[in-house]
C-alpha cells in the first residue's frame, strides 16, 4: 500500500491522541553466572569429605525455611559417614594384606633356610658338586645352588620331600633335612600365600566400596549445590553458610589454618595443609632462607597435599600455603619451616 494513498484504514487513529503507558520495565540485576566455576565439586575425598560437614551445617541452619528436600542434613551427614568407614575399611585392610605379606615373606625365608639345610645334608652323602647322585633330588639346572626365584624354591622343596619319602635313609632329624619338615614347610608357604591372595581380594573389595562411596557423595553434594542454584538468588549471602561461595560475587576463602612440612630425602620435601573453606584451589610458596629474596609458587593443587621437588640438601625452605578461588587470595597460612635432606 502507497503512503499517500486514501485509506479509510488511517481514519480510523487519531495520532495526536496520548498514547497507553507501557508497562513499566523490570531492570535485571547484573549477576555474574559462574555457580558451577564459583561451586566445584571436589575430586579429592578429603576435601569432599570436609565440604560435605560444612554443607550439612549449613542444611542445618536452613533447610526447612529453604524447603531443602533431596539433599538434606541427614542424608549429607550418612554419606559422608559411609566414606569416612569405607576409608577406614580400606586402611584395615592394607594393614591385613601388609601382615599377609610379612608372614609369607616370613615363610619363605624359613623355607631358603631348609633347602640350605636339606643341601648341607645332600652335600655330606654326595658330595658339594653335581653329579648322578644329585639329580633325583630335585635340584634343578644340574646345579646345587639353592634357586633365585621363590616359586623354584617351592618347587625344590616339594621335590626333596618326594626324595626323602622315597630314599628315607638321607633323612637327618638332627640336620633338619626330613620329608615331613619339607612338607610341612611346603604347606606354610602356600597357605601364606593363600592368606596373601585373600588379603588382596579383601583390599580390592574395600577400595571398590570406597569409591562407591565417594561417588554417592560427590552426587549428594553435587545435588545439593544444583538445589541451592534453585533455591537460592545468586547474589544470597546464605550459600556461605553451606561453605560455598556466591556465585554472583565470591569471597576470598577462608585462610588455610594449619600446615605440616617434611624432608623425604633426595631433595624432596611433603607439604599437607588443613582444607580452607570456600577454597577451590591453593597455592603453596617456599621461601629458601639466604637464596630467594622473595616467595616462589611451587604448586597450585587442588588436594590438601603435595611434594616439592628439586631442592638441595642442606638449604632451610619456609612453607606458606594460600587457599584462593574465583573471589581472590585468602591470607597466608602460618609458616613452617623443614631442611631438606
Amino acid at each position: 500500500m502507497r503512503w499517500d494513498a486514501p485509506s479509510t484504514f488511517w481514519d480510523q487513529f487519531t495520532w495526536d491522541s496520548p498514547d497507553e503507558p507501557l508497562p513499566p520495565v523490570r531492570k535485571r540485576k547484573k549477576i555474574n553466572r559462574r555457580t558451577m566455576a564459583s561451586n566445584p565439586t571436589p575430586d579429592n575425598p578429603d576435601v569432599l569429605r570436609a565440604l560435605c560437614v560444612r554443607m550439612a551445617a549449613g542444611c542445618g541452619m536452613h533447610e526447612a525455611p529453604l524447603g531443602i528436600k533431596q539433599n538434606t542434613q541427614a542424608v549429607m551427614l550418612a554419606a559422608n559417614a559411609a566414606l569416612s568407614a569405607a576409608e577406614t575399611a580400606v586402611g584395615l585392610r592394607k594393614q591385613e594384606l601388609a601382615a599377609a605379606t610379612a608372614a609369607l615373606e616370613a615363610a619363605h625365608t624359613a623355607g631358603f633356610n631348609m633347602l640350605t639345610d636339606c643341601k648341607l645334608r645332600l652335600a655330606k652323602l654326595y658330595g658339594q658338586r653335581w653329579n648322578a647322585n644329585w639329580e633325583p633330588t630335585g635340584f634343578p639346572n644340574q646345579s646345587t645352588a639353592i634357586p633365585d626365584d621363590k616359586p623354584t624354591r617351592l618347587t625344590l622343596l616339594d621335590a626333596l620331600k618326594n626324595f626323602f619319602t622315597a630314599i628315607p635313609s638321607a633323612e637327618s632329624a638332627d640336620m633338619g633335612a626330613t620329608a615331613a619338615l619339607c612338607l610341612a614347610q611346603w604347606n606354610a608357604i602356600n597357605a601364606a600365600q593363600a592368606d596373601v591372595d585373600q588379603a588382596d581380594s579383601v583390599q580390592t573389595a574395600a577400595f571398590n566400596t570406597r569409591a562407591d562411596a565417594v561417588d554417592a557423595l560427590r552426587k549428594r553434594v553435587r545435588g545439593l549445590i544444583d538445589e541451592l542454584t534453585i533455591l537460592l538468588p545468586a547474589d544470597d549471602p546464605r550459600w556461605e553458610d553451606f561453605g560455598l561461595n556466591i556465585p554472583a560475587n565470591p569471597t576470598a576463602p577462608e585462610p588455610v589454618p594449619a600446615v605440616t612440612a617434611s624432608a623425604l630425602g633426595n631433595g624432596r620435601i611433603e607439604v599437607q595443609y588443613e582444607y580452607a573453606t570456600r577454597a577451590t584451589r591453593y597455592r603453596v610458596e617456599a621461601f629458601i632462607t639466604g637464596v630467594d629474596t622473595e616467595w616462589q609458587t611451587k604448586a597450585t593443587p587442588r588436594d590438601l597435599e603435595v611434594i616439592l621437588k628439586n631442592f638441595t640438601a642442606g638449604q632451610v625452605v619456609k612453607i606458606r600455603v594460600i587457599s584462593f578461588n574465583d573471589g581472590g587470595d585468602a591470607q597466608p597460612s602460618p609458616e613452617v619451616t623443614v631442611t631438606v635432606t
